[in-house]
């Protein structure tokens, strides 16, 4: 039995070594390989990231005004009142002033320069020109 025994421990230890060398190899080849899934999964994290910060971009802005509204909203059903724009009534103000004054500074210009292109003469033609013939209106002959 001593000699089954050993053979049955041989056998046992054969398989653990071939086991262990499989797995060895199987770790090592993982390794290679997981360079290689690791350098592609940089890149995919990489080109993953500049994604979701271009959707975060657009996301964040999409996302405060949609608080605005919401906020607009609430304070409507509430009952309170929005605050007044006075910035945007300053620009307009100082916009309408702008263009008052503008037109206010070329508009005795552009009244001497109708004035010089209208004068008082009255409606005759130079003493050179024709009157036009008058006007005979012509009916072809009808056949019968």
């Amino acid at each position: 039995m001593s000699n089954e025994w050993k053979k049955r421990k041989r056998r046992a230890e054969s398989v653990a070594e071939d086991a262990w060398d499989y797995l060895t190899s199987a770790l090592d080849s993982a390794r290679s390989f997981g360079g290689t899934v690791k350098d592609r999964a940089g890149d995919f994290a990489s080109e993953a990231s500049d994604r979701y910060g271009t959707a975060s971009d657009r996301v964040g802005s999409v996302s405060n005004e949609a608080w605005k509204r919401a906020n607009l909203a609430l304070d409507a059903l509430s009952g309170r009142r929005s605050r007044t724009p006075w910035g945007w009534i300053a620009v307009a103000a100082l916009g309408g002033v702008a263009v008052g004054w503008a037109v206010a500074a070329s508009a005795p210009k552009a009244i001497q320069a109708a004035s010089e292109r209208f004068t008082d003469d009255p409606d005759e033609l130079p003493p050179t020109v024709e009157p036009a013939a008058p006007y005979e209106r012509v009916v072809p002959p009808v056949t019968p």
